[in-house]
C-alpha cells in the first residue's frame, strides 16, 4: 500500500473531508456515468454546446448590446448582471416527424395487447406471437416520436375578456416514463429468455429508425438502448444485470455518424462504456471481436482534434474499457494505445482528455514488445504542465482532482494511470487489475515514471490550494530533460510519439482555437 492508497482510507473514512472533496470538484469534473443523470446534463450540453463548439455563426435576434464577449476578453469570467450568453435552439430540436399517433395507440391496445402480454411468456414463439411482440416493440418505441410526450405543459389560453381558457391536460407520461415503463416491462414482465430476447432485438432495431428524429426523442431512445438488458440476477444479489450487448450496433451508428450532436454521442458512449465493463468483460473469441469493433469505431473520432474535451475524455474512458490495443488485423499495429499516447502528449488538448487518455492506457493489454519509455515520459510531462498551471493561477480550479480523487468515478485522476480504483477492479477480460503498474510491474520505465507522479499527487492530498514548492517542481523538470526517450516510437513501425505538423504556409487559415493546457473552457 502506498501512500495514496493509506490516503484513500484516510479521506474516505471522514464524511466531513470526502463532502470537502466533492463540494470543491468543478462540476465538469463529475462523471456522467449514472443514466438518470444524463438527461439533465445533456439538456445543459444543449445551452451551453453552440457556444463551447463555435456553432454561433450568426448572432441570435434576441441578443443584446454588449452581451458579446470583447475580444480577448477572459471566457472564464462570468458575464456581468444583465447579460446573456448568446445561444441558438438547435435544428435538431425543431424536427417534428411522428411516426405514431392516438389512434395507433389505440389501435394496439384494442388490437394486439393481449396478444401481446401473452407471448411476452412464451416459451416458444410462434408467428402469430411474434407479430405482437413486433407490433408492442412497434409501439413502445415510435411513441417516442410523439409531440404530446416531449411538450412541456402550456400555460393557460387568455381569452378576450381576459379570463382563462381551458386546456387540454397535460398528457400524464413524458419521455423519461416511456422509457421507464419499457425497461420495467422488459424485465418484470418478458419472462421467457426466447420472449426477452425477441422482443430486445425488435426493439433495438425499431429504436434504429430514430436516429434522424427530434433530439429529445433520439437522446431518450439511444439511453433507452444503454439500459437495456438481457437477464437479471436473482433477488437478494448484489450484481448488476447483463446488458443486451447487441445494442452496440446501434450505438456505434451514433458514434460514427458525423452529423449526429456530441452531446448525442456522448449518451451513445454511456451506453458503451456499460456493454464493455459488464456485457463484454469476459475473455472469449465473442467478445474479444465486439470489444475491437467498438475501439475500432471509437479511435478516429478520439484522434479529432476539434471535438469538445468531454467527448474526448469520454471516448478514451471507453477505449480503456474496450481494452484493446492493436490493430485487429495487424498485431504490429498498436494503433489505439498509438491514439491515446497521442492524446496524452498533446498539450493543445485539454488536460480532462488527456488524464483520461493516461489512465485508459493502464486498462489496455500492454506487453514488453512495446516500448513504453516515450509514453510514460509524457504522462510524467503531462502532469508536470498541470503543476505549472497550478502554480500559476491556483484558486482557478482545483488542480487535485487532475491527479487523484477518493471516488474516482466522480473525476479524472492521473494517479489510476498506474493504479486500481479499487481492489476488486479488473481489465477488459478480466486477467488482471488496471493500471501499468499491474500490467508491466517489472518495467524500470513504469516504476520511475511512477514515482514521480506519487509526489506531485501526495502534495494535492496533503496541501490542498498551495503551489508546489520550487525544488519539488525543479526536481520534476530535471527529470524530465534527463530521461528524453531516444526512441520515441511505441514499436518500429510506429509513428515518434508527440511529433508534431509540418507548419502551414505563412497565409494558410489558422486553426479552430481548442482548450491549451492549463485552460478550463
Amino acid at each position: 500500500m502506498d501512500a495514496v492508497q493509506y490516503s484513500i482510507l484516510i479521506v474516505t473514512g471522514h464524511s466531513t473531508n470526502l463532502l470537502r472533496s466533492l463540494r470543491l470538484m468543478p462540476a465538469r469534473t463529475v462523471r456522467c456515468g449514472s443514466l438518470s443523470h444524463t438527461a439533465l446534463l445533456c439538456a445543459w450540453w444543449l445551452v451551453v454546446a453552440p457556444l463551447a463548439l463555435g456553432q454561433n455563426d450568426k448572432p441570435s435576434p434576441n441578443i443584446q448590446p454588449g452581451d458579446a464577449r470583447a475580444e480577448g476578453e477572459d471566457k472564464d469570467k462570468p458575464l456581468p448582471a444583465g447579460q446573456i450568453q448568446d445561444r441558438q435552439i438547435l435544428p435538431e430540436m425543431e424536427i417534428d416527424n411522428e411516426l405514431y399517433s392516438d389512434g395507433d395507440e389505440k389501435e394496439f391496445i384494442r388490437k394486439y395487447k393481449t396478444a401481446f402480454d401473452k407471448a411476452l411468456q412464451s416459451p416458444a414463439l410462434t408467428d402469430d406471437e411474434k407479430k405482437a411482440i413486433d407490433a408492442g416493440a412497434k409501439y413502445h418505441i415510435y411513441r417516442f416520436t410523439m409531440k404530446k410526450y416531449r411538450e412541456e405543459e402550456a400555460p393557460p389560453a387568455k381569452g378576450a375578456d381576459g379570463s382563462a381558457k381551458p386546456v387540454a391536460a397535460a398528457p400524464k407520461e413524458r419521455l423519461h416514463d416511456l422509457r421507464k415503463r419499457l425497461v420495467d416491462l422488459i424485465k418484470l414482465s418478458a419472462k421467457t429468455p426466447v420472449a426477452r430476447e425477441y422482443l430486445l432485438k425488435q426493439i433495438a432495431e425499431r429504436s434504429g429508425e430514430l436516429l434522424d428524429n427530434n433530439y429529445v426523442a433520439r437522446q431518450n431512445i439511444i439511453l433507452l438502448l444503454g439500459q437495456l438488458s438481457s437477464s437479471y440476477p436473482a433477488a437478494g444479489k448484489n450484481l448488476e444485470p447483463t446488458p443486451y450487448d447487441p445494442a452496440y450496433v446501434v450505438l456505434l451508428k451514433v458514434i460514427k455518424d458525423d452529423k449526429q450532436h456530441e452531446g448525442l454521442k456522448i449518451d451513445a458512449l454511456i451506453g458503451l462504456l456499460r456493454i464493455c465493463r459488464i456485457g463484454l468483460q469476459s475473455s472469449d473469441p465473442n467478445s474479444d471481436r465486439k470489444r475491437s469493433e467498438i475501439a475500432m469505431a471509437l479511435m478516429p473520432e478520439l484522434a479529432k482534434k476539434n471535438s469538445h474535451w468531454w467527448y474526448q475524455a469520454r471516448l478514451a474512458e471507453c477505449l480503456g474499457a474496450a481494452g484493446v490495443t492493436y490493430e485487429p488485423a495487424n498485431k504490429s499495429n498498436p494503433i489505439i494505445l498509438q491514439t491515446l499516447a497521442e492524446v496524452v502528449a498533446d498539450d493543445q488538448r485539454h488536460f480532462q482528455a488527456r488524464v483520461e487518455a493516461a489512465k485508459a492506457i493502464g486498462r489496455i493489454p500492454l506487453d514488453n514488445t512495446l516500448n513504453m519509455t516515450p509514453v510514460v515520459y509524457h504522462i510524467v510531462n503531462l502532469g508536470y504542465q498541470i503543476i505549472q498551471a497550478s502554480n500559476a493561477n491556483p484558486k482557478k480550479e482545483p488542480w487535485g482532482n487532475y491527479f487523484f480523487t477518493p471516488q474516482p468515478q466522480l473525476g479524472f485522476s492521473l494517479y489510476y494511470a498506474f493504479r486500481a480504483e479499487n481492489g476488486t477492479a479488473r481489465v477488459a477480460g478480466g486477467k488482471r487489475k488496471p493500471g501499468l503498474l499491474e500490467a508491466l510491474p517489472a518495467t524500470k520505465e513504469v516504476n520511475e515514471a511512477y514515482q514521480q507522479v506519487l509526489p506531485m499527487t501526495l502534495h494535492f492530498i496533503d496541501n490542498p490550494g498551495k503551489p508546489v514548492p520550487e525544488p519539488q517542481l525543479s526536481g520534476i523538470d530535471a527529470w524530465l530533460k534527463s530521461h528524453v526517450p531516444a526512441n520515441n516510437r511505441i514499436m518500429g513501425s510506429s509513428p515518434p510519439l508527440g511529433s508534431k505538423p509540418a507548419p502551414a504556409p505563412a497565409n494558410a487559415a489558422q486553426p479552430k482555437d481548442v482548450s491549451a493546457a492549463g485552460s478550463t473552457r
